[in-house]
């Protein structure tokens, strides 16, 4: 019998909700739990967000851009809901790095 060691790179996202709500009541109260989706693999992840496989291959750059992954025995593994927040906070990051620059009359202004 081979055991399996589930690794969640970040403790917040595991909280489990305390009521039986409805998904949609979960979402609603901004309350994320993604248990239930299924893991994907890192090609999987690259063809869902369209980016690059080696953002989701690479430890470097997957720690560097702050990608939610999980750690199965020694499997990388995404879960797509997650993926999509990030992905949002990323862009929206960037877009206020840009908006910061132009203000401060950044290198092509």
């Amino acid at each position: 019998m081979r055991v399996t060691q589930i690794t969640c790179r970040d403790e917040l996202s595991m909280n489990k909700p305390q009521s039986l709500a409805s998904p949609l009541s979960l979402q609603a109260a901004g309350d994320n739990d993604f248990s239930c989706e299924p893991l994907l693999t890192a090609q999987d992840a690259s063809k869902a967000l369209n980016l690059p496989l080696y953002y989701f291959t690479k430890t470097a750059k997957r720690k560097a851009l702050g990608l939610p992954f999980y750690c199965v025995n020694r499997l990388v593994r995404f879960r797509l809901g997650e993926l999509h927040q990030w992905q949002v906070a990323y862009a929206h990051k960037l877009q206020e790095q840009q908006d910061s620059a132009l203000q401060d009359g950044g290198a092509n202004a």
